[in-house]
């Protein structure tokens, strides 16, 4: 039996009318069935061309979007190289920065834990960054409050906000506290959840402190410790307050030291500390913890005692400072004595400002020192007037400097036996413009305690120079002329130098010029003054010692110093010849001058009976009204005319 036909050929004879029984007796079937399968193959050919043009473009098309693909994919991997090159390039530039700096990058967590903290803050303050992670910022031990700036931190870290520059105290363990200041900036997701914040770091101790420091010394005195001008002004203002409240009184004692000067003068400024310090120290434990010790400044300190009751106990609070005050103190080697003076103002009695107080705690002060020093004043209506008199004429006299009011009248000096003149003392006179000619004794104590005595003193050498000049230049026969140098002046370091200067300035010799001092300048700071006058005399100098006989008056006291002229004070001339006493002491200081190969000079002779018993005793010179009053220099140049 034959085989079925394909049904894909049983499809086409269908189409061309043919059945497969009847395909032999009908030709033109074949015919038909010939065109049949031309359309057929034709088709096919077609179909198959249009397929595989189709595939050809398919893959044109593919090879083109996979060059372009690829050549996007090699660009996108350039790119990414660049950026990956570029970041590792910043990451390595963000590296070395944070290791150069002394900055260090954190981050903490929604809990406000530390997920990271870089290795920069072990290089900037020791602090290990691992013992930070899992752990809040730690506060100062015991201090709830951070100090300036917390409350506005702890605003923003509630409110989720960035924040700039907060310095906080951190705990190091083994190094104390250190001072850390931070910026953060919150962290949040695309979807606004709160994350935890990340910021910066650095160790601001060394800068905190330094800044401590600075406010430090802008309250308290460096030297001393204790609070200065500008802290105890403050204090005062608010004491003044509280008393206004409370209807309480308190006082202002101004204290000061007495002879500090020539003390610091002598012995140098590193002695001189010493001296303040010690002092700051007994004062500070002498009165209440409660009651503020402050220095004013250079040997100036006060102190404010509220609820300090009667004038009765603040005179006892008072005396208990003089009394630790004046207790011996050793510098370098030696030992001393230094009293205080202090004046108390009541507030609201004696002032009502701070200014105020303070002017007439100083008054009083000032009038403890005109009182012998060492002793309390408080201030008077009458001590005012006594501080506005002294303030007049302290202006008055350093403008009588400039306008050349100063003036030096001369007292002469002879010889007891002969009558000749031997010397002269230069006298200091103020030719006050309106007062007339004001006695010595009404403004040198004032400069010398306002400190204008130096400057006057080189005015006096300046002038008794410059007058020995003019004297020789009118053909004179100028004895040796004495000038008086005051315990300021003769504690100045530049005294020697000074003269020195004037001497040459004016072309006179060292031999026409003897200072006068007292015993109790020589005996203040012996040592400086022997050596000040050993250098005085190597220079040609002569030395007197002024009122002898009224201090130390020994024999190894004069011994000590390169003296050539003693001075009997006028007390002890004065009973001559008629006071047994009297007599004695003349006789036995002139004797014992006689001893050394001094010169004596007897002051204030004003009888001729006076004169008579020095003669008989053996001095050698004689000064006072019966020999001569104090001249101008007009009248005791005519006077050395005369010959």
């Amino acid at each position: 039996m034959a085989e079925p036909l394909h049904p894909l050929l049983q499809r086409q004879l269908r189409r061309a009318g043919l059945g497969v029984d009847g395909l032999a007796d009908r030709p033109d079937g074949w015919s038909a069935l010939l065109q049949h399968v031309h359309r057929a193959y034709a088709e096919h050919d077609q179909e198959r061309y249009l397929l595989e043009r189709s595939q050809d473009l398919a893959s044109e098309e593919t090879a083109r979007l996979y060059a372009a693909l690829r050549v996007e994919r090699d660009q996108l991997e350039g790119r990414v190289l660049d950026r990956t090159t570029a970041l590792q390039l910043s990451e390595a530039r963000l590296s070395s920065l944070l290791s150069l700096s002394a900055d260090w990058v954190w981050e903490q967590d929604a809990s406000l834990l530390f997920t990271y903290v870089s290795d920069g803050i072990r290089q900037a303050s020791g602090i290990d960054p691992a013992t930070l992670i899992g752990q809040r910022r730690q506060p100062a031990e015991g201090n709830a409050d951070e100090g300036p700036g917390w409350a506005e931190f702890q605003a923003c870290i509630e409110a989720r906000r960035a924040f700039r520059d907060f310095t906080y105290r951190h705990p190091a363990p083994g190094e104390g506290l250190r001072y850390i200041c931070i910026s953060g900036e919150p962290v949040f997701t695309e979807a606004g959840e709160f994350t935890g914040y990340r910021g910066v770091g650095r160790d601001v101790t060394q800068a905190t402190l330094a800044e401590q420091m600075v406010q430090e010394l802008a309250r308290f005195d460096s030297l001393t410790g204790l609070p200065n001008r500008n802290m105890f002004l403050g204090e005062l203002d608010r004491a003044m307050a509280r008393s206004r409240r409370h209807g309480d009184p308190f006082a202002v004692c101004f204290i000061d030291l007495d002879r500090f000067k020539t003390i610091n003068d002598t012995l140098g400024h590193a002695a001189g500390d010493l001296l303040l310090k010690t002092m700051a120290e007994r004062l500070r434990l002498t009165v209440r913890g409660s009651d503020m010790v402050a220095r004013l400044g250079g040997d100036e300190f006060v102190t404010l005692l509220e609820h300090c009751g009667e004038m009765a106990d603040l005179t006892q609070v008072a005396e208990k400072v003089l009394l630790a005050m004046a207790e011996p103190i050793s510098v370098q080697g030696c030992s001393f004595l230094v009293t205080g003076s202090v004046g108390i103002a009541l507030y609201p009695r004696d002032g009502d400002d701070a200014a105020m107080l303070l002017k007439h705690a100083d008054a009083a002060m000032y009038l403890a020192k005109e009182r012998g020093k060492n002793n309390v004043q408080f201030y008077t209506a009458e001590l005012a007037q006594q501080a506005a008199q002294a303030f007049e004429i302290e202006s008055a006299l350093r403008l009588a400097l400039a306008r050349g009011e100063l003036v030096l009248h001369y007292q002469p000096r002879v010889n007891v036996q002969s009558g000749t003149l031997q010397g002269m003392e230069a006298l200091l006179r103020w030719a006050h413009p309106t007062r007339g000619m004001v006695p010595p004794g009404d403004f040198i104590p004032l400069a010398e305690e306002r400190g204008l005595i130096v400057a006057i003193g080189r005015w006096v050498m300046n002038e008794a120079c410059r007058q020995i000049r003019a004297w020789r230049a009118e053909g004179c026969a100028v004895p040796r002329v004495a000038i008086n140098l005051s315990a300021r002046q003769f504690a100045d370091t530049s005294l020697n130098k000074d003269l020195r200067e004037t001497l040459r300035r004016h072309e006179v010799q060292p031999q026409d010029i003897e200072v006068e001092l007292t015993e109790s300048v020589l005996m203040a700071e012996p040592e400086h003054a022997n050596e000040v006058l050993r250098h005085l005399s190597a220079m040609g100098v002569h030395i007197a010692i002024d009122d002898f006989g009224t201090g130390y008056s020994s024999l190894s006291y004069l011994k000590r110093f390169p003296a050539d002229t003693v001075k009997i004070d006028r007390t002890f001339i004065q009973g001559l010849p008629g006071d047994a006493d009297d007599t004695a002491i003349t006789q036995a200081v002139i004797a014992m001058a006689h001893s050394l190969g001094l010169n004596v000079v007897a002051e204030g002779v004003e009888t001729a009976a006076q004169l008579q018993a020095l003669q008989a005793l053996g001095c050698n010179e004689a000064q006072g009204f019966l020999i001569g009053r104090p001249m101008s220099a007009a009248a005791i140049g005519l006077r050395l005319q005369a010959g």
